[in-house]
Formats: structure tokens, C-alpha cells, sequence
């Protein structure tokens, strides 16, 4: 396995500046010719409801009574204070002559005044699909359009209202939040790269493959959706969300290797073609992994859980690719520059707090002096990004779920992160000792050190037991 991920490095080493074009390229191509996420999100949260579902049936059972193919959107018209007058009934029959010609819509009935005479109504018969945001927020800026072209008196207000209203102002907001919660992740994420890596470059390439991925995503799975894949409301706020905070934690693995290897007195690019040998296979599963939880999702009745899994899952394979290919390019590229002004030359490396902490923890402290701030790096990365799409989310209409979800997984990878993982893995590791390994050879033969790479067999000295050669 190892050799194939060296192989996939020195790949992307060798056609660097081609294999970041045909990312650049691929993302551009993908926006212009592929639709938006938004634009094929089953809006209409019925539909994602079990056919068994007593809403559902009652729906079923109403549609006789309902005219066909035509979907009432109420308009309300109201003054500020008082009734209304007759220039103002006046005003309200122009409004509906407006309100006709938009678009889409097949009749306007006037359901006349209000008992205590401030408020009239108007409901606009229309032919939209509900179930995708794009006709319906069409239809909805048409009419807006044409109430504004009333030129109604100053105090004399008109309102869209009902389940098309709603739902796609609902949309318009779920889109800017997920744009606000992007940036303010991306900041966060930056912040914490700088403070990790103490340099200026390092941070910038490892979110870029991530970044890209947020962007490339989206309209792939959105095209994808014409093959009959579901896509949900929550589907691109996850997107963003898991993009980001994976794309982060599998690009830290690699960089942190490229600088060992270059500490180690390697060249650049020998630096980065050796790193994805050693971590890419534990980048791969990771990924495999989560892939495979999100597809579990997939036996799911609530059809809201159901459609995110593919679509999430996509993004994840999306990451990983990008993360075995784009980013050991761009680090070729860099180079030791990458790191500035941290220094990188040959024998520079330093103990820091995990090497003493492990040394305290097992006898062979090694492998957890080498991954434990890699390791709560990205636990770090990954609850910041929860944790900064649920504080932005939680001000919204109907944001009080998604955050306290979002908050409990924060919450659960700081645990993992830094209990689990750094503590109890390690110290249960140490007492298994070789049967960790078992039923390969190194559990039942003692002392059997991982086989070395190609032409270095005579550099091979006898390792401690446990010891594992792909270990980030």
C-alpha cells in the first residue's frame, strides 16, 4: 500500500504545475456548467416525510379538493395605521392587475377586507414546483417586483405570505448564513494554521485544497442530482462544514510529515513524495471511513437524513482526492518556502510538549511525540468548525436544532481528541504491546520490525515493539 501512495506523490510531484491547473481548471469548469447546490435542494420538507407519515396521508386525501397545478400564494396589503380608504381599494385593484401579468400565474382573487377594515387580501394562483428552490424563488421575485411597480401610497404596505414566501426566504437565509459561517471558518482555521505552524505559507496550502473542494463540490453534487440523488435543505451547510474542517485535518497530516522529512535532511520534493507514502494510507482510511458512516445514512426513513448521505459522501471522496494530489503539488512547488520563516534545515527539529508528555505515557514514546499535535491540531480545526457554523446558525429562524447538534459534535472531537486519542489509545496500545498487531507476523514473532522501504534494507535497525512505520 505504501508504495502506491509513494508513487501517487511522486506523480504529483513530477506534473505539479499540471495537476493544480487541472484542479483550478475542473472548479471553473464545474461552476459554469453545472447548476447550483441551492438550486436543486428539495425545499419542500413534505416530500422528505415517510409515505406512512399521518401529515402525509392527510395531504394525499386533500388533493381532490385542491385545484390542479396551482400553488396560492397570499398577499396581505395593510396601512400602517387605520382603515383603509378607497384610494387605497383603488390602489389594491391596480396592485392585482400587476400581480397578474407576472410570470407563472394563472389567476388573482381578491378575498376582499378585513373584519375591522385595515387589511385586504389578494391570493395569487400559480403554477410552481415546490420542491426545487429555483421556480419558486422566481415566481416570488416577480411578484415583490410588481408590488413595487404599484407604486402603492406611502402607508399602504403589501406582504407575500404563505408556504412559497416562506420557503424561499428561508433558503435566501440558509444561503447567507452558510457564506458567513464559510469565512468565519476559514478565518478561524487560518488563526489557529498560524499558531501550529508559526509560518506564513504553511497555513495558506493546507486550506487551499479544502477551499477548492467547498467550491467544486457543490455544483458536482448538484449534477449528480439529475441521476435521481436527493439533496436536502442541509445538505450544503454540511458540505461547507465537513469540506472544510476534513480537508484541514487530512492536508495537517501531510504537511506536518513534509517538514519532519525536510528536518530530516531530505530535498523538497524527496520530502513530499516520501510523506504521502508514509500517511496516506492512514489519510485514505480516515477518509474511507467517514465515507462509509455517511452512507449509512442511506437506511434512513426521515428522508431529510436519508439525502445527505451521498451528497455528503461525494464531498468527502472530492476531499480525499484532493488532498492525495493538489496539495503534495503545491507543497513541490513551495518547498522549503512554505515553512518560512520556521527553519527546516537538516537536524533543526526540537522535543516539544507532546515528546515530553509521551515520554511520561509509554515506554516508546515515539509515534505519540510525532502525531499528538497533529492529532489535536486537527481535533482543534475540526470542533472550531462546528463551532463557528452553530454560533452563526444558532441566530436563525429554526437554527436552534442545528446548533445544538453542531455544538454536541464540537464538543464529542475535543473530547476524542484530547482524551481519546492522545491518551487512552496509546496507553491501551502499550499494554497489548505486538498483539495490537495480531494475527499478522508481528504478534506472534517478537522483535519483527515493519519491512523497510526500497534500498534503504541497510539503514534498518531494530525498532521497539509496537512500533508502526506508517504511523504519521
Amino acid at each position: 500500500m505504501a508504495r502506491f501512495f509513494t508513487a501517487t506523490g511522486r506523480f504529483a510531484v513530477r506534473f505539479r504545475w499540471a495537476m493544480v491547473g487541472a484542479w483550478i481548471a475542473a472548479t471553473v469548469l464545474a461552476g459554469l456548467l453545472f447548476p447550483s447546490l441551492t438550486s436543486v435542494a428539495n425545499a419542500n420538507n413534505a416530500s422528505l416525510l415517510p409515505a406512512g407519515t399521518p401529515s402525509t396521508q392527510a395531504a394525499r386525501l386533500a388533493m381532490p379538493f385542491q385545484r390542479p397545478g396551482q400553488t396560492p400564494v397570499p398577499v396581505i396589503i395593510a396601512r400602517t395605521s387605520g382603515k383603509l380608504t378607497a384610494a387605497d381599494l383603488n390602489a389594491v385593484e391596480r396592485l392585482r392587475t400587476g400581480l397578474a401579468k407576472v410570470s407563472g400565474v394563472r389567476q388573482v382573487r381578491d378575498l376582499g377586507i378585513s373584519r375591522d377594515g385595515a387589511a385586504s387580501q389578494l391570493v395569487v394562483e400559480a403554477r410552481v414546483n415546490l420542491d426545487a428552490e429555483g421556480p419558486a424563488e422566481q415566481l416570488t421575485s416577480g411578484l415583490r417586483h410588481a408590488i413595487l411597480a404599484a407604486a402603492l401610497p406611502g402607508d399602504l404596505h403589501a406582504h407575500l405570505a404563505g408556504q412559497v414566501a416562506v420557503q424561499v426566504d428561508a433558503g435566501q437565509t440558509s444561503h447567507r448564513v452558510g457564506n458567513l459561517g464559510e469565512y468565519l471558518s476559514i478565518v478561524f482555521i487560518l488563526l489557529l494554521l498560524l499558531v501550529v505552524f508559526r509560518s506564513a505559507l504553511a497555513p495558506l496550502l493546507t486550506l487551499a485544497p479544502a477551499v477548492l473542494v467547498t467550491q467544486l463540490a457543490g455544483p458536482a453534487i448538484a449534477e449528480a442530482s439529475k441521476a435521481g440523488l436527493q439533496v436536502s435543505p442541509l445538505t450544503e451547510i454540511l458540505v461547507l462544514v465537513l469540506t472544510l474542517g476534513a480537508g484541514t485535518d487530512y492536508g495537517l497530516f501531510l504537511v506536518f510529515r513534509v517538514r519532519e522529512e525536510l528536518r530530516a535532511g531530505r530535498a523538497p520534493h524527496d520530502a513530499v513524495t516520501r510523506a504521502l507514502g508514509r500517511v496516506g494510507e492512514s489519510v485514505t482510511f480516515s477518509a474511507a471511513t467517514v465515507i462509509a458512516a455517511l452512507l449509512t445514512l442511506l437506511l434512513a426513513s426521515f428522508g431529510l437524513y436519508s439525502s445527505l448521505g451521498a451528497p455528503l459522501a461525494i464531498a468527502i471522496a472530492l476531499m480525499l482526492l484532493a488532498g492525495l494530489t493538489l496539495l503534495p503539488a503545491l507543497l513541490a512547488i513551495f518547498g522549503r518556502a512554505a515553512f518560512w520563516p520556521s527553519n527546516t534545515t537538516k537536524g533543526t527539529g526540537r522535543r516539544g510538549w507532546w515528546g515530553r508528555t509521551a515520554g511520561r505515557i509509554v515506554a516508546h514514546p515515539g509515534a505519540l511525540e510525532r502525531t499528538g499535535s497533529t492529532v489535536t491540531s486537527a481535533g482543534l480545526v475540526l470542533a472550531g468548525t462546528f463551532g463557528v457554523f452553530a454560533l452563526v446558525i444558532s441566530g436563525q429562524p429554526g437554527g436552534g436544532v442545528y446548533r445544538d447538534i453542531l455544538s454536541a459534535l464540537a464538543l464529542g472531537i475535543l473530547l476524542d481528541a484530547f482524551g481519546v486519542r492522545t491518551l487512552l489509545v496509546p496507553s491501551t496500545v502499550a499494554l497489548l504491546g505486538r498483539w495490537n498487531w495480531w494475527p499478522s507476523a508481528r504478534a506472534t514473532r517478537p522483535g519483527v520490525a515493519p519491512r523497510p522501504p526500497p534500498g534503504r534494507a541497510s539503514q534498518t535497525r531494530r525498532r521497539p515493539l509496537g512500533y508502526r512505520d506508517s504511523q504519521p
